[in-house]
């Protein structure tokens, strides 16, 4: 018997003191190689996991803050402890994007299916994998230079 994929996933943050529940699986997994991801995240990017909006159901919220990022991007994270929780973006009304480090360790396996902003990557970061790759000043445009740039 083939066990199904769950369509709930645990979100929060370090401390716990924010958190929630999205009940549909992710309609999109990429890697961001932004400026702005790396230092949200500390790391050579960020990978996203997208959730409708209609699907998150807030939990413990009461140390859930945020702060407008730029004029289209607010970021929510937890007052406590500091950590990112999600963001939403206005160009996207209808989804949530999630951190995947703030999903629980029951959420199962992730797939990628994209890297952007590939050209604004750290230059210490070798990309090695055969993930699309889209870059250019928009970011999200297919970059063929940077498949070859590993």
């Amino acid at each position: 018997m083939t066990r199904a994929a769950p369509t709930t996933f645990s979100i929060r943050c370090y401390c716990s003191a924010v958190s929630l529940q999205a009940d549909a699986p992710p309609t999109s997994v990429v890697h961001c190689h932004c400026g702005q991801c790396r230092r949200l995240s500390g790391a050579a990017f960020t990978t996203w996991v997208s959730f409708p909006r209609a699907a998150l159901a807030t939990g413990s919220h009461e140390a859930l803050s945020a702060f407008r990022a730029t004029p289209n991007v607010r970021r929510h994270f937890c007052r406590i402890c500091g950590c990112h929780v999600f963001s939403e973006d206005a160009r996207l009304p209808t989804i949530l994007g999630v951190p995947a480090g703030a999903l629980g360790d029951g959420s199962p396996e992730l797939r990628p299916s994209a890297h952007y902003f590939v050209d604004h990557r750290a230059a210490w970061h070798a990309l090695g994998d055969e993930l699309p790759r889209f870059g250019g000043e928009s970011g999200v445009e297919p970059s063929a230079a940077s498949r070859n740039s590993r």
